[in-house]
């Protein structure tokens, strides 16, 4: 059954690539074309969205013999609904924050399976229609290579084009860096990381903090790219986070103390990006004291490695 599956996945792959290459505002947010997937699920991808799930195009048919079904994504499931999947016969998987769900049809018929999967659907929580990518890496993949329809959505995609070239830039420089001279200074040693693995835009607000006294942790762009970020375990008086709330940004401190500064710039332009951070670093105070090191794991590895 899974090898015509596969052949009708094909078919339509190959006739939609002909007919119509454009991608749709649904498509660019998983990340794929429907006819990437199993033809199976296609009704299942559109009911999946409407309750804010991506679903990934790995999905459907798996196991050595095909035997099982696999739901990927990028999604969470909180325990009590782990615990009514699992009266289904549903198991959960984790991996690098990429998850599945797994089940065996009783029958080998696309009527079964389709009801096993609709019985699923009806479990997951309703997180209301699917407004954020999937952020699998061949999802990410595809996006560059196709432009939505939508506006706010081309934007994104302006962002996410911006932030791919960033990070291979920084890719670029840590290697020359490590090449050249893998001795970090006093500053770094404190960041737990090379100055080149900062972002450009926010790595001289970074190193700006750090003489004043603030220990943070990470920065630069977040999951969605038309964020960013500055977060670490400092804390802002009031005076300060209404100043910078002036300037457009975010002020989030959890019941630990720990700081996150975060805005969402109007353009992707790296420059206006830069001068923002700049600003905000500027705004804040100096402490008059030594900022401590990040705490951590990757900045304590490489304290141990470089130290």
């Amino acid at each position: 059954m899974q090898k015509s599956v596969e052949k009708a996945r094909k078919s339509a792959l190959q006739k939609r690539f002909s007919t119509k290459p454009r991608v749709s505002d649904l498509e660019y947010l998983l990340g794929a074309f429907i006819e990437m997937y199993e033809p199976h699920l296609e009704n299942i991808i559109y009911k999946l969205a409407k309750k804010g799930y991506a679903l990934d195009s790995s999905s459907g048919f798996g196991g050595k013999n095909m035997e099982l079904q696999v739901i990927s994504g990028n999604f969470t499931i909180d325990y009590i609904t782990r615990n009514k999947l699992e009266k289904l016969g549903v198991k959960f998987r984790e991996y690098n924050g990429f998850n599945s769900l797994i089940f065996w049809p009783e029958k080998a018929t696309l009527e079964e399976i389709i009801a096993r999967w609709n019985d699923i659907i009806e479990i997951l929580p309703d997180h209301g229609v699917l407004n954020k990518p999937s952020m699998n890496y061949q999802a990410i993949r595809f996006r560059r290579k196709y432009i939505p329809e939508h506006t706010h959505l081309q934007r994104q995609r302006l962002f996410e084009k911006l932030r791919y070239n960033i990070q291979r830039k920084n890719e670029s420089e840590i290697k020359k860096r490590i090449d050249k001279n893998p001795h970090p200074d006093r500053i770094e040693l404190t960041l737990g990381l090379f100055v080149e693995e900062l972002e450009p835009q926010v790595r001289q607000a970074i190193l700006t903090l750090c003489k004043k006294g603030y220990s943070t942790d990470a920065s630069g762009f977040m999951d969605n790219p038309c964020v960013q970020m500055i977060e670490g375990d400092f804390q802002l008086e009031e005076k300060t986070v209404i100043r910078l709330k002036t300037l457009g940004a975010e002020v989030e401190t959890n019941p630990s103390k720990y700081t996150r500064l975060q805005f969402t710039p109007q353009e992707a332009d790296i420059l206006r990006i830069k001068r923002k951070w700049n600003e905000i670093a500027t705004l804040l105070p100096d402490k008059q004291t030594t900022a401590t090191p990040s705490m951590t794991r990757k900045a304590r590895d490489f304290r141990m490695i470089y130290q």
